[in-house]
Parts: structure tokens; sequence; C-alpha cells
């Protein structure tokens, strides 16, 4: 029987890359403080927040603190816009939407024999949140069929402990010099990573990080393609 012809393993986190905050849902509660009102100025004020919150360099912020003023709201306004934007989010896991693209480029990847596992910081319920969103799953369903999808309240380990990321190693079957992994959280998803002697590539939309020399970046998961090792 021939072995099957690989491109080395692809370790994905889920927030931010596979699953992003319902913008459908927050931008209304950002938009009534006077800041942005559409869907995309939202999620561009998203990702700036996120990386000014969790740098590359320096001490960690609160997001919901920061999301305001990224978005538009006069300064006198931002306190209140924060209370209401952390109020709603607290209804629920927001980060709850698709991204088509991003499942567009997962299926491309599984295709080319890309072994697949999904990594993240979570709460017991990731594995039911991304089939819920029809992104993906182990075995058959509603998305992409990956090989393993860990949560870190399951695993036991919390990013960036590199043990998160050996243990999904271990899951796919394969080596830190045969694995990218893509997150868009430097402490948490590239510290962690690196640690783990796996290549680290920081998911960066708008090219927000504040150190960009420091490590890899992407735009889409799509262009994690030029990372991957050729077929072996």
């Amino acid at each position: 029987m021939p072995l099957r012809q690989t491109r080395g393993a692809l370790l994905v986190d889920v927030g931010g890359v596979l699953l992003l905050p319902n913008a459908e849902l927050l931008t209304p509660v950002i938009a009534r403080h006077g800041g942005v009102d559409t869907e995309a100025d939202f999620l561009r004020a998203h990702y700036a927040a996120h990386n000014a919150a969790w740098p590359a360099n320096g001490e960690p912020c609160d997001y919901y603190d920061l999301l305001p003023g990224f978005a538009g709201v006069r300064e006198d306004r931002r306190g209140a816009a924060a209370d209401d934007y952390r109020a709603v989010s607290a209804e629920r896991n927001m980060w709850h939407a698709p991204d088509p693209a991003s499942k567009e480029a997962l299926a491309a990847f599984v295709a080319d024999g890309v072994r697949i596992a999904i990594v993240s910081q979570a709460d017991g319920t990731i594995a039911q949140m991304l089939t819920e969103a029809r992104m993906c799953q182990e075995g058959d369903g509603p998305g992409v069929r990956v090989d393993a999808v860990l949560d870190s309240a399951i695993v036991g380990y919390d990013k960036p402990d590199p043990r998160f990321f050996l243990h999904a190693l271990e899951a796919v079957g394969a080596e830190p010099t045969q694995a990218v992994h893509v997150g868009d959280t430097v402490p948490a998803d590239v510290r962690g990573a690196q640690a783990a002697g796996i290549l680290a590539v920081h998911y960066d939309p708008y090219g927000d990080c504040d150190d960009p020399t420091d490590h890899e970046h992407v735009k889409t998961l799509a262009d994690i393609c030029a990372y991957l090792p050729e077929s072996t």
C-alpha cells in the first residue's frame, strides 16, 4: 500500500483565525456609543485592539478597555462603551462566527495532505463550537475533517506551555521540525510554539504586530502554504 503523501503538520489556533468575534452582534454595541458602524470596520478595530492588548513586547492590557478607542469612540464615552461591550460579550462566547476564507484554506490543506491539529485555549467547548459553526471536526461532520481538535481545558495544559503544542504534535504523528503553528496572539501562540521548537507564524491580517521582525506573519490562513514543508 503506498505511503500517504504529506506536507507536514499544521497547528491552528481557533479564536481570531477560524472563529471570529460575531461582528453582526457586536458592531451595534460600539456604534451606539459613537464608534464604527460597519462589520468590516469593527473587525479591523478588533485586531488592532487584540494586538495592543497582547503585544510581542511589554505588558498585556485589557482588550475590552482598548477596543472602543480603536473603534473610534470618543474618549469621554470609552468607559461606558467598554462596559457595554464587556457585558454583551459575557452573555455568551462571542467568538463563534466562522471565517469562510479560513474554512476554504483549511479544506485545501487537508486535500493537499497536511495533517491538521486544532490547538485552542478554551473552556472545554471548542469542539462543539467548531462543529456548530460548521468549520471543522474530527471525523465526519458538517465542516472540514481534521486530524485532532485539542482544547486546553481537556488536555490540561494552557498556552504558552510547550507541552500543549507537543501534545498536538503527538496527536498527528509529527515532529516539531515538520510542523507550523499559526495563531493570532504573540504571548500565547507564537511564544508557546517557539518554546516547543515549532515554526511559529503570527496571524496578523492588518500588520498590527509591534515587533514584526521577531517572527513570521501571515494575513490569511491560505498564506501559511509558503511555510509548510514539501510533500514527503
